[in-house]
């Protein structure tokens, strides 16, 4: 029997660009996130299972939050890696070289009780593994990647890269309820701690998450260290980054993907 392997997948999709995440949709067909490395199993193994767990536009599961994701994956060649696919939130324009990297691919259908979960309130399930129809990647795919490529002893480096298949936005509905100048001072809240209102904070973000301002292409420093549903407290004290009251809080993390091997 082989063994198995479950490898977390947290990619960046904002990568310092909100101008497409701060209220509209990213585009049928754009990038969603560009290539993340990925430690495999060292050798050959077999992609058995991805499953996702998709952040819902503002905190709530409905028709505008559904999409199909297409997964492409690929591997370092002589020590050069593969070239982006073009700009995250963007149509895809690079790696016209993506023949030689190529490994494989995998589609995530969003159709309810076959691609996904029908009756999760605050977020969009996804499982490749579940049906023979909808999100199914078959009986998987071998993947044999280069040799040494890793950085951690016993993997190899997988890139994996996504495209957003129709429309949709990645908004949060959670928004800073007093202003934070990048020197704000305050006795009744920790300087590395933000206070929220609107939507709550848990049905966004979580622990590890990197947040950016609506409207600011840079993010807020540190990442989230605890998550409650009125308050953010991030790893380092904001001293760059100024937010003005009700400005809204997106999340480069939206998307949580989990790849299942076999070796």
């Amino acid at each position: 029997m082989g063994k198995y392997f479950n490898v977390d997948v947290v990619p960046d999709c904002i990568a310092g660009d909100v101008s497409e995440n701060n209220g509209g949709d990213i585009g049928a067909g754009d990038v969603i996130f560009n290539w993340t490395a990925v430690d495999a199993p060292k050798g050959s193994c077999l992609l058995k299972s991805i499953t996702a767990y998709v952040n819902a536009e503002d905190g709530a599961y409905a028709a505008g939050s559904l999409t199909d994701y297409e997964f492409v994956f690929a591997k370092s060649i002589n020590g050069v890696v593969p070239s982006n696919l073009g700009a995250i939130n963007a149509v895809q324009t690079g790696c016209g070289e993506l023949r030689s990297h190529f490994v494989g691919s995998a589609r995530l259908e969003s159709e309810a009780a076959k691609g996904t979960l029908s009756k999760t309130t605050f977020g969009v399930v996804y499982n490749s593994a579940s049906s023979p129809v909808g999100g199914y990647i078959g009986p998987g795919f071998i993947i044999d990647l280069e040799p040494s490529s890793g950085t951690n002893v016993g993997y190899d480096t997988l890139y994996v890269a996504a495209l957003q298949v129709s429309a949709r936005a990645y908004g949060t509905g959670v928004l800073l309820d007093l202003a934070d100048d990048a020197d704000y001072d305050a006795s009744t809240t920790p300087l590395n701690s933000l206070i929220v209102d609107g939507v709550d904070a848990t049905k966004i973000f979580s622990v590890g998450d990197q947040v950016y301002v609506h409207d600011l292409d840079t993010p807020i420093p540190g990442v989230l260290t605890k998550v409650e549903p009125l308050l953010l407290t991030f790893s380092e004290t904001n001293s760059t980054v100024d937010i003005s009251n009700n400005d809204e809080l997106l999340n480069a993390n939206p998307i949580r993907i989990r790849l299942g091997f076999e070796s």
